[in-house]
Formats: C-alpha cells, sequence, structure tokens
C-alpha cells in the first residue's frame, strides 16, 4: 500500500490537535470516480483578510487525497478553517472523513465510510458518523458532466457542548443518507457543481439536515484553479441557541497533484 506523502500526515496531525481550529469539507468531491490507478491529491486553501475600522482574517484549507487500485477506491479528506474578528474568534470546526468505495460494474458502486467533526460555533464538541450503502452513476460522459445519486445510512454520535440556559443532552440516533451531485464541465477552463445531502433521522421524518454544496472553478494554470464556493445547510432541531440554517461563501486556489 502507497504511503500518504509527509505534507498529508502534517496536516492531518494539525486538524487533529484539540487546541487548533478547523472547518467543514466538501464531501462532494468524493463522488466522481478516480479515472486512474494511483494516488491523486486535491488542495483547496483560502484566506480572507480586512484591517482598519474592522480587523478580521480567516484561513481556510482543505484536502482530499484518493489512491485507485483496479476496482476499489480509497479517500481521505481533510478541512480546517480558523477566523478572527476584532481579536475575537468567529470560526472554529474541524472535519475528517474516511471513504472506501467498491465498484461493482459501469454504474454501481457500494461504499462505506467513518468520518469525525466539531464545531465550536455550533455547540458540537464531537460527532462521529459510521455509514454505508449504494451509488449510482447516472450519467458520465468524460469532460462533459456526471450525474450520480446515493443512498444509504449512518449511525451518529454527538457530544454537545453544555451551555448556560441549554437542557439538550447528547444523542445517538440512525439517519437516512441520501445524495445527488452534478457538475458540468462548460468549457476547457470552467467546471460547475452542485452536491445536494438530506439526511431524516429513522425515528422521526421531521428531524432531518439538509446540504447543498455548489462550486464554480475556472482553470488559471496547469493543475491549477480558482474556486468560488457557497454552502448551505439546514438542521430541523438544531441544539438549543444555535439557528436552523447556515450559509458560508468561500474562494481560494485549487491545486491538483
Amino acid at each position: 500500500m502507497k504511503m500518504f506523502s509527509l505534507p498529508i500526515i502534517l496536516l492531518a496531525i494539525t486538524l487533529l490537535s484539540p487546541q487548533l481550529a478547523s472547518a467543514i469539507v466538501n464531501v462532494g468531491q468524493s463522488v466522481t470516480d478516480v479515472k486512474t490507478d494511483g494516488m491523486s491529491h486535491i488542495l483547496h486553501f483560502g484566506l480572507d483578510g480586512a484591517q482598519g475600522n474592522t480587523d478580521k482574517d480567516t484561513f481556510k484549507a482543505d484536502l482530499l487525497s484518493q489512491w485507485r487500485h483496479g476496482q476499489y477506491t480509497e479517500f481521505l479528506m481533510l478541512d480546517r478553517a480558523y477566523g478572527k474578528s476584532s481579536g475575537a474568534v468567529n470560526t472554529d470546526r474541524a472535519f475528517v472523513h474516511l471513504r472506501h468505495r467498491t465498484q461493482i460494474n459501469e454504474a454501481w458502486a457500494g461504499e462505506v465510510f467513518a468520518q469525525k467533526g466539531r464545531d465550536k460555533f455550533t455547540r458540537l464538541s464531537d460527532r462521529t458518523l459510521l455509514g454505508g450503502g449504494g451509488r449510482l452513476r447516472v450519467i458520465e460522459e468524460e469532460g462533459v458532466s456526471g450525474l450520480y445519486v446515493g443512498l444509504g445510512a449512518i449511525y451518529e454520535w454527538e457530544k454537545l457542548s453544555p451551555t448556560l440556559g441549554t437542557s439538550d443532552t447528547n444523542s445517538q440516533l440512525w439517519r437516512g443518507n441520501m445524495y445527488v451531485m452534478y457538475k458540468h464541465q462548460i468549457n476547457d477552463q470552467v467546471q460547475v457543481s452542485s452536491t445536494t445531502y438530506i439526511q431524516p433521522t429513522l425515528q422521526n421524518s421531521s428531524d432531518y439536515r439538509l446540504l447543498e454544496q455548489a462550486a464554480f472553478t475556472v482553470g488559471m494554470f496547469e493543475n491549477v484553479k480558482l474556486k468560488i464556493s457557497v454552502d448551505y445547510s439546514f438542521d430541523a432541531k438544531p441544539p438549543q441557541t444555535i439557528g436552523k440554517d447556515d450559509v458560508r461563501y468561500s474562494s481560494g486556489l485549487e491545486l491538483r497533484f
């Protein structure tokens, strides 16, 4: 088995260090297929800042490493974001995702995955997921477009940070896991993509989570792209004191190697 390079290992250690801040990974990137055997990586990073009347700094980075060997593909996804505004931390999130895919035939693949995340500003001290399911390749025209649909289930453990005036507790439950991912190559330089997830609890369908991840990439140089993305998330029953929906905008460079 070919080992991950040193920079990837260092980034993983940084992500998992409890004193450092992190963010959410776009797992939609792992839905599409790797075309050739071997290792490949996609690194995206961005830095936003302002000084003067408002002092603000936000750093974001995410990494997708893929290893295809025959009909099997392994994925490692890491994401980190840390931000301050007027000297106060206002962004502190982390995400790690591992996935294995077995290609059964031209259309169908089986997937299993494990995931761990935290977000200080939504009271999420720890979220651990184990899940799996099937993925259907509906359309795939290389260099033009692709449409993929997934259906499965996850088991979720959540640990919430205690806050004054709240009474909710930690939870363990089953959720359905459904997604639709579409990508389209407008021309040689420009690609758009959209990934939509819905995760209802199996005990109560009115308790669900929705995530839409849209991205626009423009080729600049060989293996370097400008990426602009928008993430919208909705939680029908969020932790107490936390709003139901959230929108995040991001821009930066994407490197493939």
